[in-house]
């Protein structure tokens, strides 16, 4: 039952800088009961993106992530003539569509055609229907969020590749929507730093360690400094190679969000974004970028590197925010009204 309503494409110029222009995204309601119901799902967003960008692809599954309990995501490969050109995501919960997502690489710009692709470039969005804007979800006000388990230490990601950053060459900028830009050099910060204690980190995947002691600069403290404009609403985070995401600015100035440069009374260690990373420990993990360089204020949203693979746009961990909402029955309702899924047994 139900369907794909809509979907829009733009371009996004914080990831072109890593080869991933063009993000798309659908709204709609279809059930998804069984792995199959998934691939249905794909296909119908697929053919939508053919006809706004007048291309032809295939979609095949490449692989399933079970994720804190509730929700199953569906990776996509995106082919055309041959050559992968980007990556498409259906994610469920409750035996319905969550959201479908996904980005389309540089190379696809020789499968699209010339008109769509400049228009893009330009600024423009190409869509059709009806497409939902950011939903947020309640807080279930729950001291231990929903669909975590406790590990002992920390799993190490690195959408980027793990990072070798010289520490006397390194600086964090904050620039954007400021009246003075800076620009800190590690030891500025560590200057500036102070011990954050008994902070709980949680990985959207659904392991948490409890109870770590950072040290760090609050991220409000480098705002005032820098005497951020009224005009700011989000805080992007980049790292060295290109890694970025995106906070609300309630969020990133939330007075335990800190740039660490420290854990436990140690230097971070490569693996852990040496020479500093943010934390933001009522956040999921993601929000929380390692080898950090920038933080940029900005006035309008734009995806980040996983929130354009289908991840909530704030990811706040008491609401489960692991994924966006693109679904406009679970968005009135919230997610606590569904029935978690099911593993898919011959998956």
């Amino acid at each position: 039952m139900g369907g794909i309503h809509g979907c829009t494409v733009y371009y996004n110029p914080l990831l072109a800088e890593i080869d991933l222009p063009l993000v798309f995204e659908c709204t709609g309601d279809k059930e998804v009961l069984q792995p199959q119901d998934a691939v249905g799902v794909a296909f119908e967003a697929k053919g939508v993106l053919e006809e706004l960008l007048d291309m032809k692809a295939e979609a095949y599954l490449a692989h399933w992530e079970y994720s804190g309990e509730r929700f199953n995501l569906y990776a996509f490969e995106l082919r055309s003539l041959g050559m992968q050109v980007g990556q498409l995501r259906v994610v469920e919960s409750g035996d319905v569509m969550i959201n479908v997502s996904g980005v389309l690489f540089s190379s696809s710009k020789d499968h699209i055609s010339r008109s769509a692709w400049e228009e893009l470039v330009e600024g423009g969005r190409v869509s059709t229907g009806y497409n939902m804007g950011i939903t947020y979800l309640k807080s279930s006000g729950t001291t231990w969020p929903a669909g975590q388990r406790a590990a002992k230490r920390f799993v190490i990601y690195a959408a980027e590749g793990v990072q070798q950053v010289d520490g006397s060459r390194w600086s964090l900028k904050v620039r954007g929507l400021v009246e003075r830009e800076l620009s800190l050099s590690l030891e500025e910060v560590s200057r500036r730093s102070s011990t954050f204690r008994d902070r709980d980190f949680h990985c959207v995947t659904g392991w948490s360690v409890k109870g770590n002691s950072w040290q760090g600069v609050r991220l409000v403290d480098l705002a005032e400094s820098s005497k951020v404009s009224s005009e700011a609403r989000w805080v992007i985070a980049k790292s060295v190679k290109g890694y970025s995401t995106v906070l609300p600015l309630e969020d990133a100035l939330n007075e335990n969000t800190i740039v660490a440069v420290g854990l436990n009374g140690s230097p971070l260690s490569t693996e852990g974004g040496f020479p500093a990373r943010l934390v933001v420990p009522h956040l999921y993990g993601w929000k929380s970028a390692k080898w950090l360089s920038e933080l940029i204020f900005v006035k309008d949203y734009v995806d980040g590197y996983w929130e354009a693979l289908a991840y909530h746009e704030r990811g706040l961990a008491e609401a489960e925010e692991r994924f966006k909402i693109r679904n406009p029955l679970v968005a009135e309702s919230g997610l606590g009204n569904k029935s978690p899924p099911k593993r898919p047994s011959n998956f």
